[in-house]
Formats: structure tokens, sequence, C-alpha cells
């Protein structure tokens, strides 16, 4: 997960320098949307284990705000300009809040 999370990174750092904000062709957003939706199904998947302790809800937890996180982060990839950046501003507060509620399954 943690290679997923550097090749993640490593795109979104290649867009901000070559024009991160050009809209892609919807086939594209659609082929992005459809990848990143698999992964954050697979990795919650492995994330869920018989029998869960509190620690492995808050991992559980945080897989899932993370994929969800990629979706709206390639979804937002369809606009252009002012209108992707409030966009993924929107899924960055959305993530923030959702790693904020997982804090309460954190074991004390």
């Amino acid at each position: 997960m943690q290679t997923r999370k550097l090749i993640f990174a490593a795109l979104a750092g290649s867009l901000l320098a070559f024009g991160c904000n050009r809209a892609e062709s919807p086939k594209e957003v659609q082929e992005d949307v459809a990848e990143q939706t698999s992964e954050a199904r697979e990795d919650v998947a492995t994330s869920q284990t018989p029998g869960q302790t509190m620690e492995n809800e808050y991992d559980l937890a945080i897989t899932e705000a993370e994929g969800k996180h990629q979706v709206a982060m390639e979804s937002c990839e369809a606009m252009s300009g002012t209108e992707q950046e409030a966009c993924k501003a929107r899924a960055d507060e959305e993530l923030a809040a959702a790693k904020q509620r997982a804090e309460s399954l954190k074991p004390q």
C-alpha cells in the first residue's frame, strides 16, 4: 500500500509540474476513476480481517478514506481551471475530515 501512495504522490507531483489544471477527456477520467475505484476496493478488502481490533478498524477507515480521496481526485480531472482546483480542495477537506473521524477508532 505504501508503494501505491508513493506512486500516486509521484504522479500528483508530475501533474503539478506539467499543467495540472487541464481537463482530461471524459474517457480518460472514466478509466482513471474505474482504476482508482478498483484499487480502493482491493485495498479495503485486504484491510478487513475477521475479529477486527480497534486498530484494524482505524486502519480500515483510513484505507477507505484514502481510496475515496483518490477516486474524487481522479473525478476532478474532468474539470479545468479554478473549478478543478476547488474540486480537489473539497476532496482534500473530505479526506482530512474522514481521517479526523477515524481518530476516534484509534486505540488509546
